[in-house]
């Protein structure tokens, strides 16, 4: 594919959700799985009469989440990474979006930890996006829940829409270079955005090789002990959900 076919693809798809991106943005998300330098993205995207138009509800919606991270952060220590995706971390979220957000835990952690967040989240009156309900104006919604030691998206779901999702990932939390290595350990991205996955990736090159801590064999129970009764609750809702004790990807 040509470079000029790439930023007219890259737009494309951006129009598909309603997505008027501006030259910046279509170098952060270029669709090829070739590397093209910089000035030459930008040369190209110059040719075009595009469209900057500036999102009205991308800075509240993103400040909203920066206080629930932080509130996050002081609450759940096991809770090592959290960022925002979907259309707010796009940069083109419409007025009644919900704001979408992906967690990573501390291995054999993530059970309990989405058990105990939703009951806080409810007991404080946090606005957040239910099981099984649609989206409502700046409600939270988790989800996408993964344990440190299961951080490759499975093969079923390596596509474009969710290689363009980790590259737009935007961290609010990120502790253990979990960010980095939940890059990194996504490598398969490249076949769809090799620019912008290769431009995020370089200089972030941590060792994969660090061993997460061991768990032993009761911090696994206890994390089969709160994954079953979530489980059962809701898989007569399930509708292409795909959960198990490590990964959790929930319908958005």
């Amino acid at each position: 594919m040509s470079l000029e076919l790439a930023v007219k693809r890259t737009i494309g798809y951006a129009k598909n959700f309603k997505s008027h991106i501006n030259n910046v943005e279509i170098q952060k998300r270029l669709i090829s799985k070739k590397i093209y330098p910089e000035n030459l993205i930008k040369k190209e995207v110059l040719k075009l009469d595009w469209n900057n138009k500036k999102n009205k509800w991308k800075k509240s919606k993103i400040t909203k989440a920066k206080e629930l991270a932080s509130l996050i952060e002081n609450k759940f220590k096991d809770i090592i990474f959290l960022g925002i995706s979907g259309s707010v971390a796009a940069g083109h979220p419409k007025q009644n979006d919900d704001i979408d957000l992906l967690i990573i835990t501390r291995s054999n952690t993530l059970w309990k930890n989405r058990f105990f967040l939703r009951w806080w989240i409810y007991k404080n009156k946090i606005p957040h996006r239910k099981f099984g309900q649609k989206e409502i104006k700046d409600q939270f919604c988790f989800n996408l829940w993964l344990d440190e030691g299961y951080l490759k998206i499975p093969k079923n779901r390596q596509n474009l829409k969710n290689a363009i999702d980790l590259i737009l990932l935007k961290p609010l939390i990120n502790k253990n270079n979990s960010y980095e290595k939940l890059l990194l350990k996504n490598n398969w991205a490249k076949k769809y955005v090799a620019t912008p996955y290769v431009r995020l990736s370089d200089g972030r090159l941590v060792s994969l090789s660090d061993k997460i801590e061991e768990s032993n064999f009761l911090k696994k129970i206890n994390n089969m002990m709160y994954f079953w009764p979530q489980y059962w609750y809701m898989r007569k809702k399930f509708s292409g959900e795909k959960v198990s004790l490590y990964q959790a990807f929930f319908q958005r």
